[in-house]
């Protein structure tokens, strides 16, 4: 990313954790042979899907691609990162204000993306559990 665009982001409101994560791409991308695989959109159209490689109730790897702003970008790699190493039970505690947080900081108009990021990753969790109740 461009040093221009750096600055608009911060100007925005994004904090420099933010703007690095959305630099580097964090987490950006598929897993190959995940546990679990979800989609969700959000109220404003924005699509994040994620996929979590699960191991004895412990996420083990997390990755997401997504149709939308900077906001989600930023939002689903900082759940993504978060998560990694993290019991399901702890994980499914996450809520947007935790990302937000985490992130340092986003703009106050891009709550809603971490909000997504929130409901993506219980979905993934719910989903997880159903598979494993079948079983």
């Amino acid at each position: 990313m461009d040093e221009m665009r750096k600055e608009l982001l911060k100007v925005l409101g994004y904090s420099d954790k933010a703007v690095a994560m959305l630099d580097a791409e964090l987490h950006y991308g598929e897993l190959d042979a995940p546990t679990v695989s979800v989609r969700h959109q959000a109220g404003c159209g924005d699509l994040l899907m994620l996929d979590l490689r699960i191991e004895d109730e412990i996420i083990r790897d997390a990755a997401f691609r997504f149709v939308g702003c900077s906001g989600l970008q930023a939002s689903a790699s900082g759940v993504a990162e978060m998560i990694i190493g993290r019991s399901l039970d702890e994980a499914e505690l996450i809520e947007m204000r935790d990302i937000v947080e985490w992130l340092g900081g986003i703009p106050q108009n891009k709550y809603e993306c971490a909000e997504a990021s929130s409901i993506t990753l219980k979905k993934a969790i719910e989903e997880y559990r159903k598979g494993t109740a079948d079983s």
